[in-house]
């Protein structure tokens, strides 16, 4: 049976356009294993990791905190979508996905005129994939957690026409961007008693959603549960048939 561990080792050259700068991005592709023998198109899940995940060795983003990712699991145990996972280093804090230097309680925010060179890169790694003509473009899809899920958020503020939908897990997003992200199905998951990135982050974007008049957005809290909230809401029934659903 295929697991996350058959994903390929992958990098990118990639050279700034926003800074005097590059990184060298690696990432991880999963691809099913008919994908070299048919013409079908397939979906995409692009996937952004958390802090703990951090790094230049390329494998520990396929987990969390060296443990299962149950959505990639599952996801690869469906066979029938292409995973890219990009990942990015610890240190400098100006290469993480996000530009809050590691205050990971800093909740709401404003987007920034730029994102950071790795979200940058992660970004344009995205395009590249969504470029194939073997990629469904109407079926690609977002998902991240804790600063991959600031991170997803993020990505959703910046390009909205991109993404089928999105499942941003503990991670808090730009409420006046609110207005953008109307028409985009996302399925948000925080722990109520999180104490590194707070809940409220999720809850200020699910009310901005929903006052800007979407009707697309839910989001699941789970009482009692701090930040690792990720296998509650990766065990919710019925979460990959959902996202496997969408479509723009």
């Amino acid at each position: 049976m295929r697991t996350v561990d058959s994903m390929e080792y992958c990098h990118l050259d990639f050279k700034s356009k926003n800074y005097d700068d590059g990184y060298d991005l690696p990432y991880r592709v999963y691809y099913p294993s008919r994908f070299n023998k048919n013409k079908k198109k397939y979906p995409l899940l692009f996937f952004l990791h958390g802090y703990g995940e951090c790094g230049v060795e390329n494998e520990k983003q396929i987990r969390v905190l060296t443990k299962e990712n149950r959505l990639l699991d599952m996801v690869v145990e469906h066979d029938d979508c292409v995973i890219v996972a990009p990942q990015c280093p610890p240190d400098p804090a100006k290469y993480n996905w996000v530009p809050i230097n590691k205050v990971w309680s800093t909740g709401s925010r404003e987007l920034s005129e730029y994102p950071t060179v790795t979200l940058e890169a992660a970004t344009e790694l995205l395009f590249s994939f969504i470029n194939n003509e073997r990629i469904d473009k109407t079926r690609v899809y977002l998902a991240g957690i804790s600063m991959g899920g600031y991170a997803t958020w993020e990505m959703l503020a910046r390009y909205p026409d991109l993404f089928a939908a999105a499942i941003p897990v503990c991670g808090s997003g730009i409420p006046s961007m609110a207005d953008r992200l109307i028409n985009i199905p996302i399925w948000a998951f925080h722990g109520m008693e999180d104490g590194t990135v707070p809940p409220k982050g999720t809850q200020d974007m699910e009310e901005a959603i929903k006052k800007a008049g979407g009707k697309l957005m839910k989001a699941t809290y789970f009482k009692g549960v701090g930040h690792n909230v990720w296998p509650n809401a990766y065990a919710t029934p019925g979460l990959v048939d959902w996202m496997m659903e969408q479509k723009k």
